[in-house]
């Protein structure tokens, strides 16, 4: 049944023709703007309550999605074939072929025809027909949902370690009588994590590549903290208030942000989560540059003296492992045990002298670069006298929220900041290094020298390799820890820097893809402007002679009536039976029949006799 016959009863062709070319437009608007708000915004995303639903019922989405489509595209349709059917139907008042006939009524169906004889107009009818079939599939495309990932613009700030308001704010921290006092109780607690964070930062262990996870503060993070902060609330970590331990006594607690988002034209979409999230913020790291290679002797000597206190059951000893670094000295006293003679098991018993040269407390210390003196003795044979230069600096590095799980891009060489003399941030990273080195030593073994042995005893380029990892991962989690104690207590905005960066929503929603959006409105504005034409120049025709809308030529019994009632079937008989196809080339016209009363009843088709060729003169 055809959309006319659904409303010819109360509406007049004038009133259809109308109704098709608003509706027909509404549709066409509904479409572009919900394509130019697209194209934007960049994205539009659903509400989270609706991706919920779609996530627990993804079926449903594809039904719905399927049904409004489909709808549309019947609409669509109809008002295009209604619009074009009555264009053709005041075209078919003058003689027509029959194949132009069977061409009219494909396009009002739409169906195609094919006649190589006429490519044209087959070529028209197979266009016709590809479009309006296309409509389902181009309004699917446009209204189904998908996975997209929403980009959300990131900014905020952050501590600043180079900044001269927290240069001579921290200056002052670590040079005051109680500073020794303040640190002792953190480092204490944050002991085990320091060792931690330097064997984590190993990247290659005894030849393998590896991928480690380092938790501080309710964070995990890839391998190392690269010196970073997180600037992401759900990242932040412990929500523990840190009380007064804050600043150089910081060891864990909540740490506040300071980071905002950009939702732009999207205000009302403010704080949505969709199904997950992640984010790339540049921010400011702190690492080091760590060169290990044998000691040279001309220039630094590093020796240990025992001094031996006999037991009852065993043996005391107590070492004094002596730095002279340039003519800088320092010295670190360990304890370990012998058995009662006095021995020490080669195979068993271990000691591993670590000292940071220069004293981190000194006035000579150097803020640029500093040197970790090692020597493995007994079990730890191995490991000749090593010495690792650390040069700290301040970088530039991305870093990747994802999944619970930091990880930092180093982007940037040093930045230039530490080339400060006022600089303490290396005389800290020292410090907490020279507490690790005494710490790592137990009566009989140390940690480091074990991991040494777990890995790379039989190479010492590749123990050197791994010892450069360590101590890196050591200076960029001391400054981790730094940054955590300074920004819990609040940060003055003379202190601070600005940070950005993207924050990446996965929701469903629409994302803008202009070719593929571009191709399906074409689509829709050509059935647009066609329904358009059609129907105003069913209008004007209209107006200048008003004809018989009860009479369909697209309706087979309309048209058979129509035939036999102009004999037509005779003609198609008597015609050469080898050559049917010339049929359709027989020129034909509707014609109305009247009643008694001069009144018009019904429609015929006739034939057409075939103008005369003109005759030429005679010679």
């Amino acid at each position: 049944m055809h959309f006319a016959n659904f409303v010819k009863i109360r509406l007049s062709p004038t009133s259809l023709l109308l109704l098709t070319i608003f509706g027909q437009t509404v549709i066409m608007g509904f479409a572009w703007g919900f394509t130019g708000g697209l194209l934007f915004t960049g994205v539009l995303a659903l509400p989270d309550h609706i991706v919920r639903l779609i996530v627990e019922y993804p079926t449903v989405l594809t039904l719905i999605v399927t049904l409004i489509s489909t709808t549309l595209s019947i609409v669509t349709s109809m008002f295009f074939t209604f619009a074009v059917k009555e264009a053709l139907r005041h075209h078919l008042s003058g003689p027509i072929t029959l194949f132009k006939l069977r061409t009219a009524i494909a396009l009002s169906r739409p169906t195609w025809v094919l006649r190589w004889k006429s490519l044209k107009l087959s070529a028209l009818t197979l266009v016709v027909y590809s479009v309006i079939n296309f409509l389902n599939t181009s309004w699917s495309t446009l209204l189904l949902p998908t996975l997209v990932e929403w980009p959300v613009t990131t900014f905020g700030t952050e501590l600043d370690l180079g900044s001269a308001a927290f240069v001579n704010q921290f200056s002052t921290d670590l040079n005051t009588a109680q500073a020794n006092s303040v640190q002792a109780p953190a480092f204490q607690t944050i002991n085990v994590l320091t060792l931690l964070s330097g064997i984590a930062a190993v990247n290659v262990q005894g030849g393998v590549q590896m991928s480690s996870m380092f938790s501080f503060n309710g964070v995990s993070y890839n391998q190392s903290t690269g010196g970073i902060l997180p600037v992401i609330e759900e990242y932040s970590g412990s929500s523990n208030p840190p009380g007064a331990a804050v600043g150089l006594a910081f060891s864990g607690g909540q740490v506040p942000v300071n980071t905002s988002f950009d939702w732009g034209h999207l205000g009302r979409d403010a704080g949505t989560q969709g199904i997950s999230k992640n984010y790339t913020i540049t921010q400011q790291g702190v690492t080091a540059n760590v060169t290990c290679q044998p000691i040279d002797r001309s220039q630094n000597e590093f020796y240990v003296d025992p001094i031996i206190t006999q037991g009852q059951n065993s043996t005391f000893y107590t070492w004094e492992a002596v730095v002279n670094c340039s003519g800088n000295l320092n010295s670190l006293t360990y304890f370990t045990l012998g058995s009662v003679g006095g021995q020490i098991d080669n195979a068993t018993e271990g000691f591993l002298p670590i000292v940071v040269c220069p004293y981190p407390n000194s006035t000579t210390f150097n803020p640029y670069k500093f040197d970790v003196f090692m020597s493995g003795l007994y079990k730890y044979n191995f490991l000749p006298t090593t010495v690792c230069e650390v040069v700290p600096y301040l970088t530039t590095v991305n870093v990747t929220y994802n999944g619970g799980i930091i990880s930092v891009d180093r982007i940037s060489s040093s930045s230039g900041l530490t080339s400060s003399p006022n600089l303490p941030l290396s005389q800290y990273i020292a410090s907490v290094m020279n507490y690790q080195a005494g710490s790592n030593q137990a009566m009989i073994k140390n940690t480091i020298g074990d991991f040494l042995t777990a890995y790379g005893t039989s190479n010492v380029s590749v123990m050197q390799s791994e010892l450069e990892d360590y101590w890196r991962g050591i200076a960029e989690f001391a400054s981790t820890q730094l940054r955590s104690g300074y920004t819990a207590s609040g940060v003055p905005s003379s202190m601070t820097r600005s940070i950005s960066g993207t924050m990446y929503i996965t929701t469903y929603g629409w994302r803008s893809q202009a070719h593929t959006y571009i191709l399906l409105l074409v689509v829709i504005t050509i059935i647009w402007g066609t329904t358009v034409l059609a129907a105003g120049y069913s209008l004007i025709k209209e107006q200048l002679n008003t004809s018989d809308p009860t009479f369909d030529f697209s309706d087979p019994v309309h048209l058979i009536v129509a035939a036999s009632g102009g004999r037509l079937e005779s003609q198609l008989r008597d015609g050469d039976g080898d050559k049917a196809d010339n049929n359709e080339d027989i020129t034909v016209r509707f014609e109305d029949v009247p009643d008694k009363m001069g009144r018009r009843l019904s429609k015929r088709l006739v034939t057409v006799a075939p103008e005369p060729l003109p005759q030429t003169a005679a010679p």
